[in-house]
């Protein structure tokens, strides 16, 4: 690996980790057509289209049909109106932190590990801000039954 490649992601994941302990930005209630994509923990090969429930500049919600688990890897794009242009929209390398059952589904807390503009939205400007933080953070894990001290961790 070039020398520059290797200082820019370890620049990147310092980033992405100092954003993850912060955790106060805005998220907003945007919904964004995604597609996922990666290698279960059995092995098996997944690709998904899918829409965020809500969206940060580091992190998202969505439901996925996969179970993934925390700490999972998954390459995120913003997909297009056309199948064939979302090739070109910038892929970035999104952390699975939550996951929770929701009916036939899994909704999924993940977070970004660089620093890229992966939305190519201002997000501020399409949608309303929702509580974000620490306050939401905890009630989502207490309604979900992780605890805070698992969820301080994160």
């Amino acid at each position: 690996m070039p020398e520059e490649h290797k200082d820019s992601t370890e620049r990147d994941m310092r980033m992405a980790t100092a954003h993850l302990q912060e955790r106060r930005e805005a998220r907003y209630t945007v919904p964004i057509e995604i597609e996922i994509s990666g290698v279960t923990q059995s092995g098996e090969v997944f690709h998904e289209r899918l829409i965020t429930r809500d969206v940060s500049e580091w992190g998202c919600g969505f439901v996925a049909t996969v179970e993934l688990k925390a700490d999972d890897m998954i390459a995120l794009r913003v997909a297009s109106g056309d199948a064939g242009e979302s090739v070109h929209a910038r892929q970035s390398l999104f952390q699975v932190r939550r996951v929770a059952r929701e009916g036939e589904g899994w909704l999924v807390g993940a977070w970004k590990m660089d620093n890229g503009d992966v939305w190519g939205a201002d997000l501020a400007k399409i949608a309303k801000p929702e509580v974000g933080g620490l306050e939401s953070r905890k009630e989502w894990s207490a309604e979900n039954g992780e605890s805070e001290a698992r969820d301080a961790e994160r």
